[in-house]
């Protein structure tokens, strides 16, 4: 099943103002509307193999791949009828649908209104998610079969909650839904209310939303989804609708591009993966972060060659049979050139590096998940993550990205350390293993959840 009106939106969803005392901040692990927990910026809960994620599990996909990276537990409750049909048949989400959808009707004939009246309505306030919270927790306690259906054989398994798997089933879903709350709100104040969110200079709207042009293009865009209604059948769909279409309207696509990766520029290396003796290695990976270039005319970056220079090195001598290239469309704003892509073309052309030995990540926008996203990748493939891997750059960010501020920087964006065991070895080299919590999604990051 898949909700219809995604179907005409190849887009995202997710916003919210980071210092609002609205807001958790992405190291407490609670979310408006959520369960009180205690906060953490330090530790997380401990995971493993197993014991969350299952690397069997089979993802449930609608017709749009960006909505389903944001807001995984909505696709799945889309796909889900029993849990669909009790969610739709709840007066109060009855209510709070009817209310948001005749909002959306009476923006598809305004004329009038500026853009940030068009769109303030459709972000959840504390009172809204507090609602939306307390009637979730009512229902699921009295449909536990096929709330806990939902949690254990598709959240949990995902490896999208990953972070929150000691929680219970229900305390998990509320999550679930606060961390829903987190994103949607992110999306709308950034891409339609035209807020500086974490890193304007590359994440923010393409236009200016205050501007006569983006405030005609938002009234279409109303007056289109007014049409979709029919499709919008549950509580959250009239928001999520404005929220995809505001990253549509702004190009902002990034998470679906290239994707699937396993079937097209990732396929010869997972193909390889299974054959590969590991004993042979010292490293499972070597792991090669981006460097956006500063001319929108220049493909790779002077830094991005020098990385592939040295991870050239290391893998011809033998340090491990993969490099991960991470890095995607970032410097300059909008620019044409994906970072990742690019990285992988000058290994293959300058230095002869085969297809089956690179891995790409074409996402990653910041330092900090150039390592989690190859945590991922390593996981979700099957490379051993109990074997060490590498991170290999140039001098100026190997010390950055050995230092205890680029640790606090993960704590105070992430909310945990995507790596553990950190150890620089060289002035271009850093060891670390991997952690299951870099599986988790973040609400914080819509373009790279």
């Amino acid at each position: 099943m898949t909700r219809l009106f995604w179907k005409f939106i190849p887009a995202i969803a997710l916003s919210s103002v980071l210092q609002s005392p609205l807001f958790a901040q992405p190291g407490m692990l609670d979310y408006p509307g959520s369960p009180s927990l205690k906060p953490s910026t330090t530790k997380t809960f401990k995971s493993g193999p197993g014991n969350g994620y299952q690397r069997s599990y089979q993802f449930v996909h609608s017709a749009n791949l960006v909505a389903d990276k944001n807001f995984y537990w909505l696709t799945v409750i889309d796909a889900t009828p029993a849990v669909q049909k009790l969610i739709t048949g709840d007066p109060t989400f009855r209510t709070i649908h009817d209310r948001r959808l005749a909002l959306l009707k009476s923006h598809a004939s305004d004329t009038c209104s500026w853009a940030s009246s068009l769109v303030t309505d459709f972000r959840y306030t504390l009172a809204d998610s507090t609602e939306i919270s307390t009637t979730l927790q009512t229902l699921y306690r009295n449909n536990k079969t096929s709330f806990d259906a939902l949690v254990d054989n598709h959240l949990r398994p995902s490896g999208y909650y990953e972070r929150w798997i000691a929680l219970n089933n229900e305390d998990l879903l509320l999550h679930a839904w606060g961390q829903t709350v987190v994103g949607i709100n992110y999306i709308i104040d950034q891409f339609g209310l035209g807020k500086k969110m974490r890193y304007p200079l590359i994440d923010s709207a393409s236009y200016d939303v205050d501007s006569r042009y983006y405030r005609t293009v938002l009234k279409d865009l109303f007056a289109y989804l007014g049409e979709q209604e029919a499709g919008m059948t549950t509580f959250y769909h009239p928001s999520l609708a404005v929220a995809l279409q505001l990253m549509d309207v702004n190009d902002r696509d990034e998470p679906a591009r290239f994707e699937p990766m396993e079937t097209t520029e990732n396929q010869a290396a997972i193909q390889k993966i299974g054959r590969i003796d590991w004993n042979k290695y010292k490293y499972a990976t070597i792991v090669i972060p981006g460097n956006g270039p500063v001319l929108t005319s220049t493909p790779i970056s002077p830094d991005n060659k020098l990385h592939c220079s040295i991870a050239a090195m290391r893998y011809k001598n033998n340090w491990a049979p993969f490099i991960i290239v991470s890095g995607g469309y970032c410097y300059p704003f909008r620019g044409p050139y994906c970072e990742a892509i690019e990285m992988k073309k000058f290994l293959m052309t300058r230095f002869g590096i085969p297809a089956y030995a690179i891995i790409i990540d074409p996402h990653a926008r910041h330092t900090t998940t150039n390592i989690r996203n190859a945590d991922r990748l390593m996981i979700r493939y099957g490379i051993p993550i109990t074997k060490q891997s590498v991170f290999v750059t140039t001098q100026s960010q190997t010390s950055y990205s050995a230092a205890a501020t680029f640790d606090q920087r993960n704590l105070r964006e992430l909310g945990y350390l995507p790596y553990r065991d950190k150890q620089q070895i060289s002035i271009h080299d850093i060891t670390f293993y991997p952690v299951m919590e870099s599986l988790h999604m973040d609400p914080y990051d819509p373009l790279d959840p």
